[in-house]
């Protein structure tokens, strides 16, 4: 008998859902555009938002451009947003922003977008588009809005900079670790000049320096010269930016056989060179 009555409540429960499934579609198939638009508003309000945005996509059409235009297209993205469904969201945001940038939902809409791509944005050592995307969007949103009390969180932009720094040094260090000197003290340097500030930079200056060393020393025998002065240069360069760096036992090593290196093979230095501090 319990069973039986618990079966009954089931029956009558699906009989529910499936009637409400019915009268949604009923609604969505509605040739009337004012009840479709109320109730997808509607819908929003109570956070129903897989049912208020496949309503409020069936307006696009019958809206475009008139007065209610805006609105349709602004609430379609926030539902896709709020449903964190934010590849959805960053191309009806992207639309919006482009199309509707004198509308009253501007302001929400750009800051919207520049979050949503922060949302999409992927660790360091993965590709790195949206980051720059994100970040775009970010200055686009300040430049726009600079009084926005949106704007006052810079949270968002620090991360994404960040990641963008740790992508670059992770992209520097990987020519060092694969043993592609050459190319990792290009990287290295490049890096350096791109994120002056970065959190990174003593260890980047020291691997030039070990790479340029390590080039020179596994250079053939005509290059090595100019390539263990270079390395000399690097030391320089390091030590005088770094003076108690934790690195600086090895540097000296590093000045060392390189110096060694010159004075067996009669190379001449200048004066500054040839003075270790």
């Amino acid at each position: 008998m319990y069973r039986l009555k618990n079966k009954g409540i089931l029956l009558i429960l699906i009989s529910f859902v499936l009637s409400g499934c019915a009268g949604y579609n009923k609604l969505l198939k509605n040739p009337d555009p004012e009840k479709r638009y109320l109730a997808g508003l509607e819908y929003y309000k109570k956070k129903k938002y897989s049912k208020s945005t496949p309503l409020l996509e069936s307006l696009n059409a019958v809206y475009n451009g008139q007065s209610r235009d805006d609105t349709v297209s602004f609430y379609i993205a926030k539902g896709y947003y709020l449903m964190s469904d934010y590849y959805s969201a960053e191309s009806a945001l992207e639309k919006f922003t482009r199309v509707y940038g004198r509308s009253p939902f501007a302001e929400e809409a750009y800051y919207m977008r520049s979050v949503n791509l922060y949302r999409l944005s992927m660790r360091a050592t993965l590709d790195q588009r949206n980051t720059i995307d994100a970040i775009s969007a970010f200055n686009a949103f300040y430049n726009k809005f600079p009084e926005s009390e949106h704007g006052k969180d810079k949270n968002y932009l620090d991360e994404l900079t960040g990641r963008l720094e740790e992508k670059s040094y992770l992209s520097a260090k990987l020519y060092y670790q694969i043993e592609d000197y050459k190319s990792a003290i290009v990287a290295l340097r490049n890096s350096i000049k791109d994120f002056p500030e970065s959190k990174y930079n003593e260890e980047q200056a020291f691997l030039m320096l070990k790479a340029s060393y390590i080039y020179a020393k596994k250079s053939v025998r005509k290059m090595q010269p100019e390539r263990y002065i270079a390395a000399i240069d690097e030391y320089y360069n390091f030590v005088s930016e770094y003076p108690n760096s934790k690195y600086k036992d090895e540097a000296e090593l590093i000045y060392d056989e390189s110096l060694l290196f010159t004075k067996r093979h009669g190379i001449k230095l200048d004066d500054e060179l040839s003075i270790k501090n």
